[in-house]
């Protein structure tokens, strides 16, 4: 790593991709994350984990942390990006921002995209298509699916007539296509769509809409592409948003329908990883100097990533040696809990195809190493483990 362009603190509940991606620009990454990975560990010159990943980030446990990665930096800290874990948080972000310069979007877009009546109001103005969206409980709930305020990685949509959920919630309309993500940079008055990417889940019964993985590029019409970055653009433009940025859609032959925004780095920052334009990059000359790439990035081949969840529970074995093509890598002897992440694993190949196919040849050779059979389920299901979400 080189000091060549400062130190950057990052926080997020997973904090590997951002730290590679911050170590790949030029930048030290220093990291609070719930996990302190083997690879996340490997990558950083300070890294603080935090506990009770159930609550979510805390503004007292996460400033002492942010206090200490400072006092550790090789130099002041240009500021800070975040991650995963704030969405519904924009209050601790508020608290950040007093200490450290946000390195990112403000609290009032994050708050403001993710509040259901303001975003899809601003669909209906800008005559965005989108699936029928409401914050009460249809009176007949087939066909809706129940999302959580500020939820993420797809663990908090549940089919509406399943449960009577509390908290903040809204309902949405189920529509048919696949699931398309379109990664853009953004200067607070224009975006520039970096490129698109599908999405797969990986069902539980109580998860019907898990995040399985992606695979870049996605195959889409010309005319597909161009709605969506026409949303986008204009969504960019409504709330100021700066930096990396997402948009989910629902792909329905070739006509779009806006899900939602993730106004930070996502979950596809590996699969878009390149030497050329690195990705942190991109993000502080949007925040920073309101400067766009002039193009999409151009990678000749393909890149996927999936996650890799347990069938059951399961101790790592103290022996595991991990491949290059495995990422968010877990302790030695850590529990981990039936159908939670184990790990992250990333492909490389001549079409989206190959890729997502060797990501699933992954994931499975994986399992074998790890004796992660359903045979032994019954002998490991008996202890706890830690949770691990991830994305």
């Amino acid at each position: 790593m080189t000091t060549a362009r400062g130190s950057i603190l990052i926080a997020a509940i997973s904090g590997r991709a951002l730290a590679r991606a911050a170590d790949g620009a030029g930048y030290v990454p220093l990291v609070v994350d719930f996990f302190a990975d083997m690879d996340t560990q490997a990558l950083v010159p300070a890294l603080i984990q935090l506990q009770d990943l159930a609550r979510g980030f805390r503004w007292g446990s996460l400033e002492a942390a942010l206090e200490m990665l400072a006092a550790h930096a090789p130099s002041p800290p240009l500021g800070l990006v975040y991650g995963s874990g704030f969405e519904d948080r924009p209050d601790i972000l508020a608290q950040i921002s007093k200490r450290w310069p946000l390195l990112g979007n403000d609290p009032a877009t994050v708050s403001a995209v993710n509040d259901p009546a303001h975003f899809f109001a601003a669909l209906e103005t800008h005559a965005i298509p989108h699936p029928e969206t409401r914050l009460d409980r249809p009176a007949d709930p087939r066909g809706w699916v129940v999302k959580r305020l500020g939820g993420a990685g797809g663990n908090h949509i549940a089919p509406a007539g399943r449960v009577r959920p509390s908290g903040k919630v809204y309902y949405q309309a189920l529509v048919p296509g696949r699931s398309v993500s379109a990664l853009f940079a953004a200067n607070g008055q224009d975006a520039r769509v970096l490129g698109f990417s599908e999405q797969w889940s990986s069902p539980t019964h109580s998860k019907p809409w898990r995040f399985g993985g992606a695979v870049r590029p996605a195959l889409l019409a010309s005319q597909a592409a161009e709605v969506m970055t026409g949303a986008v653009v204009q969504l960019a433009a409504h709330f100021h948003l700066k930096g990396l940025n997402s948009a989910d859609f629902m792909l329905d032959g070739e006509v779009p329908r806006l899900l939602e925004i993730n106004p930070r780095p996502g979950g596809t920052l590996d699969i878009f990883t390149n030497d050329a334009a690195p990705l942190l990059a991109v993000h502080l000359d949007a925040v920073l100097h309101e400067t766009l790439p002039d193009r999409a990035i151009v990678i000749q081949d393909a890149s996927a990533s999936g996650i890799v969840f347990a069938p059951h529970a399961l101790t790592i074995p103290h022996e595991t040696v991990w491949p290059d093509w495995a990422a968010d890598l877990p302790h030695p002897g850590e529990r981990i809990d039936k159908e939670r992440p184990i790990c992250t694993v990333l492909a490389r190949g001549r079409s989206a195809d190959e890729a997502r196919c060797l990501v699933d040849a992954h994931r499975d050779r994986l399992l074998a190493v790890l004796g992660a059979s359903r045979t032994n389920a019954s002998a490991q299901e008996e202890y706890p483990a830690r949770e691990r979400r991830k994305r």
